[in-house]
This record gives structure tokens, sequence and C-alpha cells, in this order.
């Protein structure tokens, strides 16, 4: 096979993956299934990285913009559900008490799936040739950018600015994992920083509205702990990721 072959089937199945992996998650994402819900976030995510470097038309990044904005309720919701119930659970509460739970924030998912505006399935588009160059053109200031940011973000009090680096990560490990492996310490910070903003979720349900109103105390002081233990690790974990993004950043 040539050069010129190679890369075209590169890039019909790069196209071919993505559109293989949502047309088998639509029937149950539109169903609200919990599972097809989280791989549906996760898919345009990805997508939305390659087509950063592909440079997609409006058109189509707005598509699966909407999807994104689509499941995003129902996900934030279903993790929310998971650390309450698992709050619950290790404050020794009734399994009644947890079913009981439970039962009720299912009935409150059903309702927000009455809510939802599926949008139409998104396209997706071919790579380009040289995408690889561009990629990693691309990895190489997104990496300068994060070395700019990230001590102002260590130093921050305020959740939204440490969730706007978080999205500033995720987006570089999708285009990092375009042409490679990201590095362990990446994925550990981005877990500790996803149960951080979980924390500002479930903080966020628990003063909005009249929830659990008997643990509630005992609940937010966990998720104030959770938040400031993913801190420390991300803080902990800085160095390690700082030296990988050093070297991306003089690949330029």
């Amino acid at each position: 096979m040539t050069k010129a072959s190679k890369a075209k089937a590169n890039k019909k199945t790069s196209a071919a993956s993505l559109d293989e992996r949502l047309g088998e998650l639509w029937p149950r994402l539109t169903q609200g299934d919990p599972g097809a819900v989280h791989e549906a976030r996760k898919l345009t995510r990805k997508v939305a990285a390659e087509q950063a470097v592909t440079g997609a038309p409006k058109k189509v990044r707005h598509a699966w913009r909407d999807l994104r904005r689509a499941v995003a309720p129902l996900r934030d919701h279903d993790v929310a559900g998971e650390h309450l119930a698992a709050a619950l659970k290790e404050q020794g509460r009734p399994q009644s008490e947890i079913t009981a739970f439970r039962r009720d924030w299912a009935a409150q998912r059903e309702q927000l799936l009455t809510q939802v505006q599926w949008p139409e399935q998104p396209p997706t588009l071919e790579r380009p040739s040289k995408f690889g160059r561009r990629a990693r053109r691309a990895l190489a200031h997104a990496a300068q950018d994060l070395l700019e940011d990230t001590p102002a973000v260590l130093r921050a009090r305020k959740a939204d600015i440490w969730h706007e680096w978080r999205k500033s990560l995720k987006h570089y490990r999708y285009t990092l994992e375009l042409v490679g492996k990201s590095p362990q310490s990446l994925s550990e910070i981005l877990d500790a920083l996803g149960r951080m903003q979980d924390a500002e979720v479930v903080r966020g349900l628990l003063e909005q509205q009249n929830l659990l109103p008997d643990q509630r105390e005992a609940l937010l002081a966990r998720e104030k702990k959770a938040r400031t233990d993913a801190q420390h690790k991300v803080r902990t974990l800085w160095p390690e990721l700082e030296a990988h993004l050093r070297e991306m950043a003089e690949q330029d």
C-alpha cells in the first residue's frame, strides 16, 4: 500500500470509527441510558479535540456542541446521585433510606429526561492531510499555554478557575491521544480535578435544593474535604506533568 493510500485509509477509519460509535450509542442515548450518556459525553470531547485540529466548519462544530449540551444535565445528575448515595452509606444510614433516596433520584432523572431536546445525530469529518503535524503543532502551543497559566491556577481559591483549567487539560489530553498516549500524571490530575468538580456539583445541589436536610451539613463537609484532598493531589502531581509539558512545548 502506498503512503497516499495509507493516509486515505486512516482518514476514512477515523471518520468511520466516530460515526460507528455514535451510531451504536444513539438508540440507547436517546432513551437516556446512563452508560450511553457517559460514553456520548466523552465522545463529544474527543471529537471537539479532533475538530480543533482539522478546522471543522461551524455547522459541524455546533452540531456536536448541541449534543454535548443535551447530555450534560443527565450526566451531572447521575454523578451527583452516586456521590450522595455513597455518602449516605459511609455515614451508616439504613439501607431503606439509601434505597428511598435512589428511588427519588431516579424519579427526578425521569423528569429531567423529558426536558432533553435531542439534536439530530451530528456528522463527523475526515482527517486532512498532514493531520499528525497539525496535531503536534497544536499540542506544542497548548502545552506552552498550560505552562504559563497553571501557577496562577494552583494558587486560586475560586472553583471556576480550576474548572476552566480542567477543561483545558482535558482538551490537551484528547488532542494528545489523537497522535499518541497521555502520561499517567495527566490522567491522575484529571481524575482528581473530576472529583473536585463533582464536589462542586453536589455542593450546589445541597445548597440550592431542599435535598437531604437532615444530612446536609455532613454531606457538605464531605464534599469540602474531597475538594481539598483533590487540590492537594493535583499540586503534588503537577511537577511531573510540568516536565512533560515543557518537553512538548519545545517541539514547536
